[in-house]
């Protein structure tokens, strides 16, 4: 089901003109929020600094996958963690085993759960490890045992967190993020700073944005960064941006809410 934008939201600055806003998701996630995007009014442009690389299924992993039903609870810690999880689980399960408990950060990962009709539970404040940790459902973990579906890189907050409340944890690293070639167009974009935001909702992302370009375009770290984090809101300060506004999380509404003030002060 496709998103649908609130028409209250408006992506036009002060004068009329459209926002000009750059997504920096991978190339094969885009899309939909390009669309609403452009619904809003703004101008977007797809210039990937991320690329997802699956990884390949090691034997102790297909072993995991067979004795998947002997889990009290899965968690997908991203939509690309979800989908791979899911085309792996369609190996092994016709039918996806009962008894198990889905969780995910926000809606996001839990769409493609549900499109299976697996029931997902996720916060509705915040779609970070920190909300996670406060939902109902991960309180009182003590003897089961979880599997936690995410990158081969990331925070490792919420497996400590889980770990420290008692419970057995089963890491399945599906992906990696790698540094996608940028042409010399969307280069050309990015060193001149015509755009009037940046959108960032990961640390490998933003570095990749200064590997990339930041050495060779001062232009760019006067622009403003729209991030998803506290975070990542420290990161980009680290690295020279001075203009860094943050959203209440990496879910659509929480960004087209924040570019909607963004673009109400331009």
């Amino acid at each position: 089901m496709s998103e649908r934008l609130s028409p209250a939201v408006k992506l036009l600055k002060t004068d009329g003109s459209p926002l000009q806003v750059i997504v920096t998701r991978p190339e094969n996630q885009a899309a939909p929020l390009m669309s609403l995007l452009q619904q809003a009014g703004a101008q977007p442009f797809s210039i990937p600094l991320l690329a997802i690389e699956s990884l390949p299924e090691s034997h102790e992993q297909r072993t995991t996958m067979l004795n998947l039903d002997l889990f009290h609870k899965v968690i997908c810690i991203s939509p690309n963690a979800a989908q791979l999880f899911l085309e792996r689980m369609d190996q092994y399960w016709p039918q996806p085993p009962i008894g198990i408990q889905w969780v995910t950060p926000g809606q996001g990962s839990a769409k493609a759960l549900e499109q299976w009709g697996l029931p997902v539970v996720y916060p509705t404040e915040g779609d970070n490890s920190e909300a996670m940790l406060n939902l109902p459902a991960l309180q009182k973990v003590s003897g089961e045992k979880i599997l936690l579906c995410k990158g081969e890189s990331g925070r490792e907050l919420l497996h400590e967190q889980l770990c420290a409340r008692g419970a057995q944890v089963t890491l399945l690293p599906l992906y990696r993020r790698v540094c996608p070639a940028l042409l010399a167009a969307e280069r050309e974009i990015l060193q001149e700073a015509e755009f009037d935001v940046v959108m960032i909702s990961s640390s490998d992302a933003l570095k990749n944005l200064v590997q990339c370009v930041g050495s060779s375009a001062p232009a760019l770290f006067g622009k403003t960064i729209l991030v998803s984090s506290p975070r990542l809101r420290l990161e980009a300060r680290a690295l020279g941006f001075k203009k860094i506004v943050q959203a209440r999380g990496a879910g659509t509404q929480w960004q087209l809410a924040a570019l909607a003030t963004i673009a109400s002060q331009r």
